[in-house]
């Protein structure tokens, strides 16, 4: 792809659905194939996503490389969809893990239309007014600082806290939507079209809990939502190698949404 993302095929059964998979921070797309695979043999077919400067991306992430959402969204996540539509296949399903679901809510904001359905995974906003007691302290502090440190050095250098080495920007938006509860600048604009929304939490998810899964829901206030959550696996990366439990619910909640046809 031309923005330096790098896309991985998972072929189904004609006619399903498209996962699209929208990583989170650090997460390259080669920890998603276990879910990709189980998918896959459910009759899904799979689009995993190397953001640029991640996993087989030949893309290396400089002081030079500026890039925030509004990039990975312009361009990653737009390519990303132009090759899965170009399949011909069925209906095109987000799969937003942690940052993928903010992204997919950027992209929504932005250029609203774009896919057909959202399964947010473990993903919620970074807004410290969306966390509870003590836990609130994390997103307001960590985030900051992880910014300035990568203002200063041109790069943010995550690797020890498992976020991979990532663009300052796209750091410092990050942390001003845990300050602020967006990641631009200037005001969003909530979309207004109804999609279908499943949404999945995790017990022991720090990053995740389910005050921070529901507030990213209502960046879209008009979805027709399900809410789904599961003590196990537990964590933020917990299902990513146990996927049966999201394979299993997605399969259920695409056969009630978004093919109403096939029921019963």
């Amino acid at each position: 792809m031309s923005s330096g993302a790098v896309a991985h095929w998972f072929p189904g059964r004609p006619g399903t659905p498209t996962l699209l998979v929208l990583p989170a921070l650090g997460v390259v797309a080669r920890h998603y194939q276990r879910f990709s695979e189980a998918a896959q043999a459910q009759g899904f077919h799979v689009l995993t996503l190397d953001y640029r400067g991640q996993g087989a991306s030949d893309l290396v992430i400089s002081r030079g490389t500026r890039f925030g959402y509004a990039d990975l969204v312009a361009g990653d996540l737009t390519e990303a969809i132009t090759w899965a539509r170009g399949q011909g296949t069925g209906p095109l399903v987000l799969i937003g893990h942690s940052l993928g679901g903010q992204l997919a809510a950027a992209l929504e904001s932005m250029s609203p239309g774009e896919f057909d359905g959202l399964a947010l995974v473990a993903a919620g906003t970074p807004h410290w007014r969306a966390f509870t007691g003590r836990a609130r302290l994390v997103p307001l502090v960590l985030p900051t600082v992880f910014a300035g440190i990568a203002h200063a050095q041109g790069v943010f250098e995550g690797r020890r806290f498992g976020f991979g080495r990532q663009s300052a920007q796209l750091i410092e938006d990050w942390a001003r939507m845990a300050r602020t509860g967006s990641w631009s600048e200037k005001p969003v604009a909530l979309p207004d079209r109804s999609i279908p929304l499943l949404a999945i939490s995790f017990g022991s998810d720090q990053l995740a809990p389910t005050s921070a899964v529901d507030a990213l829901v209502r960046f879209f206030p008009c979805a027709t939502t399900t809410r789904a959550h599961f003590g196990e696996p537990s964590g933020h990366v917990g299902w990513l190698k146990q996927p049966d439990v999201v394979v299993d619910v997605l399969n259920r909640w695409v056969a009630e949404i978004l093919a109403p046809e096939k029921r019963g």
